[in-house]
């Protein structure tokens, strides 16, 4: 074989070589397994970890998960943005902007609480301006989230509760162990303080589920306004109290 051939095959056979690695790549970049991908750097793709209600010989309490320190705050909670707001108008978004700027501030507005003699104690009153959109707002979100089960008027009567008690009517095992939602306009809920309604919104309690994933901050807030509003709806007033357009229309 002549030399120039030779060397052709040879140079033809590393080029070959060269373009497996390349190949392998473009195969294993469209297709799908359920191996874990090996990491030559691990960084942190392999790293302990604790599951929830885990425990943890790092702290002296034994908790692995860490409860909030009052009085704390972490970086990115200087400044909070109702981002929800913000799309829904955003020629007005500084009437909804929250700036906090203490940890006070951030115990009353995120955690709905504040430090008493070392303890978290739930404020009376919604810690952001109430104005007239925010409670229409919370009613927007009451409609979205709380209707279901506590129905239009709050009073714990919603499509959810009134299929269950028709399973229930027909014995129908899939009714479970439902519970009916309370009354948000009787007085167990009136007597409640702001913050633990928006304590009850974002953790939840009992069987009823937490929606801190699904409603941003001052949106639950909106809903305790909007709560509120469903309670003084209900409450006996004199006629000559009422607005004169409204007493023509009773007319």
């Amino acid at each position: 074989m002549k030399a120039k051939t030779r060397n052709f095959y040879i140079i033809g056979d590393l080029v070959l070589l060269a373009l497996i690695p390349f190949a392998i790549i473009a195969v294993r970049r469209y297709s799908y397994t359920t191996t874990p991908r090996f990491a030559i750097i691990q960084d942190m793709d392999r790293m302990p970890y604790l599951k929830p209600q885990r425990r943890s010989p790092v702290f002296a309490d034994d908790r692995g998960m860490r409860p909030h320190i009052a009085g704390t705050m972490a970086q990115q909670d200087f400044t909070f943005i109702n981002m929800a707001e913000a799309r829904a108008y955003p020629g007005n978004w500084k009437k909804d902007h929250v700036a906090i700027r203490s940890g006070g501030q951030y115990d009353r507005i995120m955690l709905g609480q504040k430090l008493v003699n070392g303890q978290g104690q739930f404020i009376t009153k919604i810690p952001i301006p109430v104005t007239r959109r925010l409670i229409l707002r919370g009613q927007k979100e009451f409609d979205i989230f709380c209707t279901p089960c506590h129905g239009v008027n709050g009073m714990g009567n919603g499509t959810v509760n009134q299929y269950v008690n028709k399973l229930r009517a027909a014995g129908s095992p899939d009714a479970g162990t439902w519970v009916q939602p309370s009354d948000l306009t009787g007085p167990g809920v009136q007597f409640m303080p702001d913050g633990g309604i928006y304590n009850v919104i974002t953790n939840g309690i009992a069987v009823m589920a937490a929606y801190k994933d699904q409603v941003p901050v001052v949106d639950r807030w909106a809903i305790v306004a909007y709560v509120r509003a469903l309670q003084l709806s209900q409450k006996k007033v004199a006629v000559n109290r009422l607005p004169k357009s409204v007493r023509s229309r009773l007319k």
